[in-house]
Formats: structure tokens, C-alpha cells, sequence
């Protein structure tokens, strides 16, 4: 073939892809915009995203979001582990487990930090000390929740039981199967199997709701007294990570970004650290804005378990639900202190193992 009938050959084809793309243009057909799914569970965590979901913005024109709300973590876990959310907030063992599984996930930051507490119905000021002795209802027993709390028990020195009964110089702690079923205790009876519980661990923002569903009761109110976030940093390297937020890695690299950013100058890339920055910025305005989001997420968004404005400004302001968006890279030293306590504890949580430097993403 000679240069100019090769020449003329690519001639040829660029003048039949334009005139299929004015023939395009003279009907009324159009590109459709990819869907990024974003899933988020409910609870504290949905107060980091609340607003941007409200906006419902596209933060890149050629793309569009939509959001679920997941009531149950197993099922957002089992949803993370078959690559089914293009972005989801997620707590951070399982996060870090989906990576290590192969998911393809990557952590874009932390927007939500430890919001586990003690809450107890006794008078006066309560600290773990005051445990010793007593009951302490709690949920998570091979999760983060009770491995967290079994941690910040050992490295303060006290001893603990897990078998149901009252051990004198011992903390007992009692698992319920679930954080609802913990709640449901305090606020019916505040009593398992005739035992009153005095102790209890709730995360927020149901830490600071117990307080109001348990005043008036004879054996209440029930109120936060221990910050496990505080014990934490106390003997830790600052405080714990809770939840993070994670995004498919070939978001970064779609198949279309050289035609898309022929037309219109965007790339997958560029959707992303829009998506972090508007997620950065959604974060921050909860925090200033904790009564704003909580009745958002309550009214607009359908939460079944933030209980409104009222709740979430308290929880806020008195710095039992912390609210900070900070980056996957910038948050590493945090994540794998809290990861390699988890590790140690219980592997199969997080995958087996630290997860690389690959997972955390930076700008």
C-alpha cells in the first residue's frame, strides 16, 4: 500500500467519524453518562456524606451517582466483597480486609473517628477502674467493637472475663449480638436475667440518644461516661480510625477517558479527587453544622438510626462523634497502629495482614 492511498484511507475515516457524530447530534441521541454507585451505612457514618448527597451534584458532568444507604454492615460487606459500590464508606478493618482480598479498593481517607463509649447509670464521675467488679453489656465480641474495648482493658492493667458472671477484681463483659440489641436492654428493662446493668457499650450517636430513651425510668438515665477514643490516645499513637472511605482503583483509569477528554477536557481521575474533595467538604460542614446534618440525615435521607439534630449537635459538640476528613495517605500511621491491634487480635478481620502501601491513595 502506498503513503498516499494509507493517507487517504485515514482520511476517509475521519470524515465518516465526523459525520456520524453530526448525525448523532441531529437526533436526539446522547452519550449516557456512567453510574457510580456509593454506598453508605447507616448511622454516624452517613453524617459525612449527608450533605453531599443532599446537594445530589455531579461532580463530574459525565458521571452520575447514586446513593444507598445500608442498614446491615454484613451486607455491606458482602456488597464490598463481590465489587458491587464504585465508592463506599466502610468501617476501616474492612476496608483494609476487601484489599487484601483483591478487591480492587483503595483508601481515599478516614471521615469518621472512634465514637465508642461507656455508658453507665451510676452517679458521679465513672472511669474504667469503676468497671472492676461489675457488668458490662456489650456487642462485637470478634469484631472491632470488642476488640477494642478488650485492648484498651489490658493495656491499663485490668482484667477482664467473658463468661457471664460477676468476677470480683475482674471486668465482666457480656456480648449481646448486636450494638440494637445492647440499646433495646437499657431502654425496656436495664436488666439481663435479673442482672442490673450498670455498664453498657454503645457507639454514637446512640450513646448520647440513651440518655433521653432512658430518662424517667427508674433504673436510668443511662449517660456517656468513658470516651473509648480518649482511653485510646492516652496509650496509643493518637486516636483510632473508624471509618473510611474507598474507591474503586479503576475509577482512575476509565476506558473512555482519551474520547471524554477530547470533548470535554475530564478524566476518571479528576472525578475522584472531586469526589474526595466534595467528601472532604460534606465531613467539615457536618461538623459545623452537626443539628443541620442530623436532621438531614433523620428526614432526608431516611436514617433509622440518627434520631435527629438534637442528638448529633450534643454528640458533637461534647466530642464523643468526631467528624474529620483526612487523607488515605496522610491517615496511614493511624490506620496501621489500629489495624496491627486488630491484627494480633483477630487477623482474619482484616485479611490476614497490613495492607501495602498501594492502599493508601495519594493525591
Amino acid at each position: 500500500m502506498t503513503k498516499t492511498k494509507k493517507y487517504f484511507k485515514i482520511f476517509l475515516a475521519a470524515v465518516f467519524c465526523l459525520v456520524a457524530a453530526f448525525a448523532f447530534a441531529s437526533c436526539d441521541w446522547k452519550l449516557t453518562n456512567p453510574v457510580i454507585k456509593v454506598y453508605m451505612p447507616d448511622g454516624a457514618p452517613l453524617l459525612s456524606l449527608a450533605k453531599l448527597r443532599s446537594d445530589d451534584s455531579q461532580i463530574v458532568k459525565r458521571f452520575d451517582a447514586e446513593y444507598y444507604t445500608v442498614a446491615d454492615p454484613d451486607t455491606l460487606t458482602s456488597a464490598l466483597i463481590k465489587g458491587e459500590p464504585d465508592i463506599a464508606l466502610a468501617p476501616i478493618n474492612v476496608c483494609a480486609m476487601v484489599y487484601n482480598k483483591g478487591g480492587g479498593y483503595l483508601l481515599a481517607g478516614v471521615s469518621v473517628w472512634g465514637i465508642m463509649h461507656i455508658v453507665s447509670n451510676q452517679p458521679g464521675d465513672v472511669t474504667l477502674e469503676s468497671l472492676i467488679g461489675g457488668t458490662v453489656l456489650a456487642f462485637g465480641r470478634s469484631e472491632t467493637p470488642g476488640i477494642t474495648f478488650r485492648e484498651i482493658l489490658t493495656q491499663n492493667g485490668i482484667p477482664y472475663v467473658e463468661d457471664g458472671t460477676d468476677t470480683p477484681g475482674k471486668v465482666n463483659i457480656l456480648y449481646m449480638n448486636g450494638a440494637g440489641d445492647v440499646r433495646n436492654v437499657l431502654a425496656s428493662t436495664g436488666t439481663v436475667d435479673g442482672r442490673q446493668i450498670k455498664y453498657a457499650l454503645l457507639a454514637e450517636p446512640v450513646a448520647t440518644a440513651i440518655a433521653d430513651a432512658t430518662a424517667g425510668k427508674e433504673w436510668g438515665p443511662y449517660r456517656a461516661v468513658i470516651n473509648l477514643q480518649t482511653e485510646w490516645a492516652k496509650r496509643n499513637d493518637g486516636v483510632f480510625p473508624q471509618v473510611g472511605l474507598i474507591f474503586k482503583e479503576k475509577l482512575l483509569h476509565t476506558s473512555m477517558d482519551f474520547f471524554f477528554q477530547f470533548i470535554e477536557g475530564q478524566t476518571g481521575e479528576e472525578f475522584v479527587k472531586g469526589f474526595i474533595d466534595a467528601a472532604s467538604a460534606s465531613t467539615a460542614w457536618a461538623a459545623e453544622n452537626p443539628y443541620a446534618a442530623g436532621e438531614l440525615a433523620k428526614n432526608s435521607l431516611g436514617s433509622a438510626q440518627i434520631p435527629g439534630g438534637a442528638v448529633v449537635e450534643k454528640a458533637v459538640t461534647e466530642g464523643r462523634l468526631p467528624l474529620n476528613f483526612v487523607g488515605g495517605a496522610d491517615a496511614k500511621g493511624a490506620v496501621e497502629a489500629y489495624l496491627t491491634v486488630i491484627l494480633n487480635a483477630k487477623p482474619t478481620l482484616i485479611g490476614e495482614k497490613l495492607p501495602s502501601d498501594g492502599f493508601y491513595y495519594a493525591r
